[in-house]
Formats: C-alpha cells, structure tokens, sequence
C-alpha cells in the first residue's frame, strides 16, 4: 500500500484548487494507504511561541496552531488525509531577519523541519513512499527522501515570471525548478508550454490540465437564487472568478469599465496586497465591483448572477504557460466565456471567445451577450469531460505504469 507524501504550495482546505482536491482524489484510490499533506511551513521559533508573537499564515495566531507545528502534530483532514504545518525556524530564538538566513542555521532549521515530517510519516499506514512536489521550494525533499518508490512533480506554473517571489533571485528559483525536472521520476505539466520543457529535460513527462467539479458548479447553469451582493446590480454583470493577482491585465479592464458605464464589472475572488493601488483606482469608476474571497462551497449564487465570465489576463511569460482552472469553472456553468488569448484557451475555441485589446474585448462581450446561448450545452460538456476525478484517475494510472527500473514490480502497481 501507498504512502503519498504530498508538497503542496496551499493550505487544505479549498476543494476548487488543485493542489488539495488532487490530494483528496488520490486518497481514494484503493492502493492509497494515507496521504500526508504538507502545508506551506511557517516561521514560528520556540520564542515566539512563548510571546505569543506569529507571522500572518494560513493559520490562525494562537499557541495551539503554532504548537502543533512546531511539535510536528498533523491533523487528520478526511479518511486518509492528514495535513501537515511545520516550522523553518525553530531556531534560533530570534525575529531578526538576517540571523535567520544565515546558511548553517537554515540548514539546521531545514533538517529539523524535515525530521519533523519523518516522524510523522512513521506513524502514517503504507508501506511504499510516493514523493509529490508541486513547487520549486520543494526541491529539498528529493534528498530528504530518498528511500521512496517514486517522486513526482506537478509542474503549474512558470513560478520564476511571477511579479512577487519567495526568493530575492529569481535564478534560484528557476535553478531548484530545473533540479526537479531532471531528479524526478515522473513530470505531469498543467500546459503544453511546460510539457514543451518539461519533456526536453525529462522523458517522463505527462501532460495534465487542470479540471473542475460540475457536479457542485454545473448548479450555477440552473435556476435558483442570487448572491445578493449582485442582485441589484445593473446588468449586464460581467464576472470573475479567482485571484485578483499579477495575472490581471488591470489598464484592459479600466478600458473596458470607462468604455462601458452601464455594465456592472464583478471580480470575485482574493485581492492581492500588492495590487491594492491598482484596484483601489478601478473601484472609483463606479461600476467595478471587488467582492474579495468566498469559500468554494459559496460561489455558485455568484457564478449564476454573472451573464458573462471573463478571463481579463496580461499576455505575458506567466500566462503564456498556464492553463487557468476558472476556465473550467466557468465551462460548468454553462454561460458565455470572454478571454485574452492566454495558454489554455486555445483548448475550446470553439465555445471561448478570444480578444486582444479593449475594442475587440468588448465587441465580443456583446456578441456573448446578443447569441451565445447556444453553446451552452457544448460547454457543459466540455465540463464533464474534465473532472477533477478523472484527471486524478489519469494521472494515478501514468504512476502506476511507469517502469520500476530494475527492481521487483511493487505489488500495488498490479491492483
């Protein structure tokens, strides 16, 4: 039986992403003993728990929650799923910045960080270890695990073209990304860009899109009640959905707003802190409308109330390589899809309209508008045929069919 040690960029919790609903599907395959989900770490040192003193994070500022990770407790999360927070600094027992980069004690801190995993997993059902890497940052994992049947990494995107990075040099990311593809047994690339790479580098490269759940939004092509932060709005709505991040094409949709008064412009979704200038002078045109985050379980009344969803994105190295899961989304529920043509689109042309510049943006907002109902079923079918369990499915399989080199062919590859 499998152990999957599952790296994850996000916290659990969000099943419209595809780091954790990944997870969850792969719990469910029958060979799939425990899946040990590791969140993003924290930077919580004895002191600062002590002070009670905690850096925002995905978790909550009290001693409990930083407790257990620093003392390597995971929580169970759903049958076979435990999720996991560690620590980078444990020590030493300070809040200086510049003591705690230091090489040997980010090493030290690196150690104690992945012997805190070792433990866990110790106590976790499987006998056979699967490594799962999602982000260059992990690429430390490959020599903290060796004694493992598999590494596997889930390549989403070109992470050295974003704006804001966890790094001051952008070549270490690009250098640790690199270390993955060629160290890892099997690469599953989000897009035809990163398979490109991907495959140049490693032979065992798969691609893997990204999917959605219609059984939960396909609600939204259905009648029934609107969010009502929406429902008074003058109409048309034209909608989003995701990040409000570096992605958005900010000056088109200001265009776009200012060209057209009497449309109501909503983007649901979180607001990046370091893009809050640009949507601050967005909102004083009146009709543009940020709603910030809602849980995945919460955003059908919204995606009903859109009459257009849009995918406003830049045209850039970052979204040249990626393969948007709002795309998808928006695919279950039936309605028209205006977009730039970004990585992805090019996928379902037949039912996305694609249009660079404001003019021919808005020229095919209104053509969805005056006669794109009947592409509806189309759409909703794309939708079904991109689920979030078929894509785990297909990529399970490419797991269990790659060579196991010269040794004996583990017994849960045969199930």
């Amino acid at each position: 039986m499998i152990k999957l040690l599952y790296f994850s960029g996000n916290e659990w919790g969000n099943m419209g992403r595809r780091k954790p609903r990944l997870a969850h599907e792969f719990a469910r395959q029958p060979d799939v003993a425990s899946v040990l989900y590791v969140e993003p770490p924290v930077a919580t040192s004895i002191l600062d728990l002590a002070r009670g003193r905690f850096e925002a994070s995905h978790l909550a500022r009290t001693r409990r929650d930083h407790a257990n990770a620093l003392l390597s407790r995971p929580r169970q999360v759903e049958d076979n799923v435990w999720a996991y927070t560690g620590s980078t600094k444990t020590i030493p027992l300070t809040r200086l910045k510049a003591m705690r980069q230091l090489s040997g004690l980010r090493r030290l801190n690196e150690s104690l960080y992945y012997a805190g995993i070792r433990r866990t997993l110790r106590a976790l059902p499987g006998e056979h270890l699967i490594l799962w890497l999602s982000h260059p940052l992990h690429a430390g994992a490959l020599a903290a695990f060796r004694r493992r049947e598999l590494a596997c990494y889930d390549w989403t995107d070109d992470w050295a073209a974003f704006d804001i990075l966890p790094v001051e040099d952008p070549a270490e990311i690009i250098a640790l990304n690199d270390r993955i593809l060629r160290q890892a047994d099997l690469i599953f690339a989000v897009s035809a860009e990163l398979e490109r790479r991907a495959a140049a580098v490693n032979p065992h490269t798969h691609r893997a899109p990204n999917a959605t759940d219609p059984e939960k939004l396909g609600r939204a092509a259905t009648d029934g009640p609107v969010a009502p932060e929406l429902a008074d709005l003058p109409r048309p709505i034209i909608g989003y959905l995701g990040q409000v991040a570096d992605k958005m094409d900010y000056e088109l949709i200001g265009q776009i707003a200012r060209a057209r008064p009497a449309w109501s412009f909503v983007f649901v979704g979180p607001v990046w802190s370091s893009k809050r200038d640009q949507i601050a002078a967005l909102e004083t045109l009146g009709n543009v409308h940020f709603l910030g985050a809602r849980p995945f379980d919460q955003l059908v009344p919204y995606l009903r109330g859109f009459d257009v969803c849009t995918l406003p994105h830049v045209l850039s190295l970052l979204t040249r390589s990626m393969d948007p899961i709002k795309l998808y989304d928006y695919l279950a529920t039936g309605k028209p899809i205006v977009s730039t043509p970004v990585a992805g689109v090019e996928r379902f042309t037949d039912v996305v309209q694609a249009a660079d510049g404001h003019h021919a943006f808005i020229t095919a907002i209104e053509t969805a508008l005056a006669k794109d109902g009947t592409l509806r079923e189309q759409r909703l079918a794309y939708a079904r045929a991109n689920t979030w369990p078929a894509r785990a499915e297909q990529m399970w399989q490419a797991i269990k069919e790659h060579p196991s080199d010269a040794k004996p062919t583990p017994s849960w590859k045969n199930r």
